[in-house]
């Protein structure tokens, strides 16, 4: 051996270096596994915001023309709009646009800092009834954890008032960024005027309105200023609590008479009946939602939180109660330490499996160096503040099996020339140079063919993937480090005899493999024709196969939670919708599996995990977060709940949501596009009527939603102004005797802001009957008519929601789908029902759903796996030199299809992201084996003068057995994942463990018969 030749020489010659080097990225590993940032998932920026204007009484078409468009007009005038995605929902009153950003969009902040100062600015252009206009960019912020406070007995404002001590503590833990109250119910000041005595004394509400916002108003008042001083002037408000109110003069006359609100109406301190609310268990409850900001250890942090939240707990009554609904920590830290378990059972398996097929000592040489690049990965992770989550931890995993390939080729090689009879020493250095190129190549195809996949990614596909590849690279990398420079020590030292250098007893398992393998091969070649035409025949049944498996690229979450939503029809009361879902909410809590339900009342709940979407608060809406015992029993309950309690309640719709990855708002969603209303609901309800038919569809329904009931009001216009009575005196009388009253001003109590609200004495339940006999003061406000005598009154019907796709009139037909069933097979299903209907002229259909998040992914995976096979195909001719060699490797990986596909339909796993992480790893795998084995088959050729088809059989006799171990390893090394049943790394695992195992053997006898036929003119050449 050559002093200082090269690194493999000096790493020998300067073993306590690297045996040092090798402690300390161990040492570094394990703390950093400790002590790195942790998280569920890698984070998504989640590019979508809304825009929120209010129009208070206008009608939907009205919204539409007033309000939508011109606001549609300013939004598409931004580049970084996807306005494809961006959808308007026209409603009465309200206008609400869902804004999508395009996905190469990386600062968000920025964007959306320019669009709210423009949006300020576009204020003043619009209509003067807009009495609100906001930019919502904090819609996509995912909480980390959210926390109920209840009680049975406690008011609202005192469990706002612990909401805040709460969160005084919570601020000082370093990485919490957010804490926001949800559900919180605010006390009001209300005055019911009794309409009766307001006639006798001729006094009409605009006077008690004039006179108690003047006596709330605050303004500058003027000061005191001279040579020495200035003084600003504070007039003191006079309304500070309700008897203020109460005892303020509303009328006054000559002789000294005086009416106090108090003779005319009942003032009294209570919270709203009607507004949206929250409870937790059947307990009145408000939420307070905890954000984390990015990059920080959520475990840790969440362990902070928890501390406080203890510690609260003693400083508040016992009948306050704070509970945890949804702990992102906890989830993460389960996942982790999950993660940790499994890499355990394929650490020991792969070492169980080392040791089963080769003799001790060699195979714990080879088993030392899986912790050892494993810590010293980690060590890397740490350093560079790559945060460890689910990805990550799986690429530990599927590398389990792989990291140890290196070292076992190494350490067989070493092992076999000490069978020739070379000296240790010589032996030990000379194993890795001879397969340096080799191990090099193939650790290259393995680790850098992921990063193409980066290129041609987009969006929230490439959050979740944009680890993955460095964290590949970086495990691959140091196990190829290892193998080259700490193994040829540790054999060295621990390995001084070869396999075959004494007699042995009997035969081993491996030696056993290997006399079946060459009986095998042996026959191969014999029916060399055969061989080949069943390759052949393989790859055309495993692709067929493959390309036909259901496809769901985003898979479903494994969650011990799910949540429930309730929609009712448009009009409907939210008493109506607090029935229906109290009727549930029981239901689901007799349910032993269920551990807590907490309903949304009239509104969403804060985003809980990254791509579920909050729904806009509606009296007709309610949502549950159901938490159950564990993984299992969600899974069970939404098997056995989905389609029972779909239609359960008249006239409501009940969708149980299980968590996924995919951004996609609804599992089926079918567009019409027009302009003309009428004709798209006509044409709507042709598609549905088809969609019916089919038993694997549920809650099939449109986003128009229902028409929405009304009354319209029509002026005579002779009367009014002959009596000076306008619309907004009108308005005003109507919002107080038959809406939820008229607000006056504000009562400032410390922090605490009370509403005064005016509204009329109700002496019986509003009905339309009752309209007209609403009182109009006239003018001079001495005198009221009735609204009948003014006006003509009738009931009206209205488009509930008038919703618009890039500016585009467009109804969706939405459907969820029996669980069980593939969305996007459906949808290829529906598509072909409605390509058989005629539809009216300038109806345009288009898909959404699942089918168009889905189709645009797919071609983004199909670019990634071309740029990826090239790669592959350019690093394998740079190792050989030669294209026939690089393209007869390169196609060998097409066998694995037939066992990708096999291991997929055994586990009843669809074609996802993580099983096509799968395919390129197992192609990755393969083209491992081949590289060792026809490298070997080249030299054996070339230095030894063989002919192609005995190099090629010496070849696959030789490399059998680096081959069997390194593809059992590889197989074993994700067992974890395969039974652990997990919709997003089952697949992964599936592929790899089927795929490995199987193609190994069509690698092993087809690749060797396909060289020696190929390459058989190379015979020719060396008898020349």
């Amino acid at each position: 051996m050559k002093k200082g030749s090269n690194i493999i020489d000096l790493a020998l010659k300067y073993y306590r270096i690297v045996i040092l080097i090798v402690i300390v990225f161990v040492a570094v590993g394990v703390y950093g596994l400790y002590v790195a940032p942790k998280q569920d998932f890698p984070t998504f920026t989640i590019r979508q915001g809304l825009v929120v204007a209010a129009y208070p009484g206008l009608t939907s078409s009205e919204i539409e023309e007033q309000l939508t468009k011109p606001l549609e007009n300013f939004i598409f005038e931004y580049k970084e709009i996807n306005k494809e995605k961006t959808f308007s929902q026209s409603k009465d009153g309200v206008s609400i646009i869902n804004i999508e950003l395009n996905e190469n969009i990386k600062d968000k902040d920025a964007f959306w800092s320019k669009f709210k100062h423009n949006l300020e600015d576009l204020k003043s252009n619009l209509p003067d009834g807009v009495v609100a206009l906001k930019a919502l960019d904090d819609f996509g912020e995912t909480s980390a954890i959210l926390i109920t406070i209840e009680s049975e007995d406690k008011t609202y404002r005192e469990l706002q008032e612990y909401s805040d001590a709460l969160k005084d503590k919570l601020r000082k833990v370093d990485g919490v960024s957010g804490l926001k109250n949800v559900g919180l119910l605010s006390e009001q000041i209300v005055i019911r005027v009794d309409q009766d005595k307001l006639k006798n004394y001729g006094i009409n509400n605009a006077m008690i309105i004039a006179k108690l916002q003047t006596q709330g108003y605050k303004t500058y008042s003027g000061e005191v200023k001279n040579s020495h001083l200035v003084a600003p002037i504070h007039i003191e408000s006079e309304l500070n609590w309700e008897k203020d109110v109460a005892e303020q003069i509303i009328y006054s006359d000559l002789s000294g008479n005086i009416v106090r609100l108090k003779d005319i109406a009942e003032i009294t301190r209570e919270y709203p009946d009607s507004e949206p609310y929250i409870q937790n268990n059947g307990v009145k409850c408000i939420l307070l939602s905890i954000e984390m900001r990015k990059g920080v250890n959520v475990v840790e942090k969440g362990k902070q939180v928890n501390e406080i939240l203890d510690d609260f707990r003693h400083d508040i009554p016992k009948d306050v109660k704070l509970y945890s609904i949804a702990d992102l920590s906890k989830v993460v830290d389960n996942s982790v330490n999950s993660f940790l378990l499994e890499m355990l059972i394929a650490v020991i398996a792969v070492v169980i499996v080392v040791i089963a097929f080769m003799p001790m000592r060699v195979a714990l040489v080879s088993a030392i160096t899986i912790p050892i690049t494993i810590f010293s990965a980690l060590a890397m992770f740490y350093a560079f503040g790559i945060e460890l989550n689910t990805i990550i931890l799986s690429a530990l995993i599927v590398t389990l099996g792989m990291v140890v390939d290196d070292s076992i080729v190494i350490i067989d090689n070493y092992v076999e020339k000490l069978d020739e009879g070379e000296k240790p020493i010589i032996a030990t250095a000379q194993s890795p140079r001879k397969y340096f190129k080799s191990v090099l190549t193939a650790t290259l195809v393995i680790s850098v063919t992921f990063f193409p996949f980066l290129l041609t990614t987009k969006g929230m596909f490439n959050d979740f993937l944009i680890t993955y590849p460095w964290a590949m690279t970086i495990i691959l990398g140091f196990s190829l480090l290892i193998a080259l420079l700490f193994t040829p020590f540790m054999q060295y030292t621990f390995i001084k005899k070869g396999l075959h250098r004494e007699k042995k007893k009997g035969k081993n398992f491996l030696d056993i493999v290997q006399v079946g393998y060459d009986l095998l091969l042996s026959k191969c070649f014999k029916y060399k024709n055969a061989t080949l035409l069943t390759g052949v025949l393989i790859i055309a049944i495993g692709a067929f196969w493959f390309f036909n498996l259901p496809l769901r690229l985003m898979p479903f979450v494994e969650r011990d939670q799910f949540a429930v939503e309730i929609f009712l029809p448009n009009g409907k009361s939210i008493y109506q919708t607090t029935e229906i879902a109290d009727s549930l909410d029981n239901i689901l809590r007799k349910d032993g599996r269920v551990v807590s339900v907490t309903s949304f009342v009239g509104l969403s709940s804060p985003r809980f995990h990254d791509t579920y979407v909050p729904q806009f608060p509606s009296d007709n809406f309610a949502q549950f977060i159901v938490n159950t015992s564990d993984k299992k029993a969600t899974k069970e309950i939404l098997d056995e709940y989905s389609r029972k309690y779909s239609d359960y309640f008249p006239e409501a719709y009940i969708k149980f949501k299980q968590m996924d990855f995919s951004e996609a708002r609804y599992p089926v969603e079918i567009r019409v596009s027009g302009e003309d209303i009428l004709t798209i609901k006509q044409a709507s309800e042709t598609l549905m009527a088809e969609m019916k038919k089919m038993p694997e569809l549920l809650l099939i329904r449109t986003n128009f939603e229902e028409n929405l009931p009304g009354v319209s009001i029509r002026l005579n216009q002779n009367e009014t102004n002959k009596l000076g009575i306008d619309k907004s005196i009108i308005a005003m009388s109507t919002a107080l005797e038959l809406g939820d009253g008229f607000p006056i001003t504000n009562i400032w109590e410390k922090d605490y802001p009370v509403k005064v609200i005016l509204k009329s004495e109700r002496k019986q339940e509003e009905s339309f009957s009752n309209i007209g006999n609403v009182n109009i003061p006239t003018m001079g406000g001495m005198s009221n008519i009735p609204l009948r005598q003014i006006a003509s009154i009738s009931p009206d019907w209205n488009e509930g929601q008038i919703v618009r796709r890039n500016g585009v009139r467009t109804l969706s037909i939405l459907a969820e789908v029996e669980r069980g069933y593939n969305e996007i097979n459906i949808t290829n299903k529906i598509k072909n029902k409605i390509d058989e209907i005629e539809l009216p002229e300038g109806i345009k259909v288009s898909y959404g759903g699942m089918k168009e998040a889905d189709g645009e992914r797919l071609p983004q995976i199909v670019n990634g796996l071309l740029i990826t096979v090239c790669l592959m195909l350019f690093i394998l001719i740079f190792h050989f030199k030669k294209i026939a060699l690089a393209l007869l490797t390169l196609g060998s990986t097409m066998l694995c299809l037939l066992g990708t596909s096999i291991g997929m339909q055994i586990m009843g796993s669809d074609i996802s992201v993580t099983s096509i992480l799968g395919v390129v790893s197992l192609m990755g795998i393969l083209l491992r084996n081949g590289i060792i084995m026809l490298d070997y088959a080249e030299v054996l050729r070339k230095e030894q003068g063989l002919t192609v088809e005995k190099s090629a059989i010496q070849a696959g006799s030789r490399r059998m057995r680096p081959i069997f171990l390194t593809s059992t390893a590889a197989a074993v090394g994700v067992i974890p994942m395969v039974i652990g049943g997990s919709p997003l790394w089952t697949p992964l695992g599936s592929v790899i463990f089927f795929g490995t195992l199987i193609t190994m053997v069509f690698i092993s006898t087809i690749l060797p018969v396909a060289y020696s036929v190929i390459f058989k003119f190379k015979d020719k050449e060396l008898n020349k």
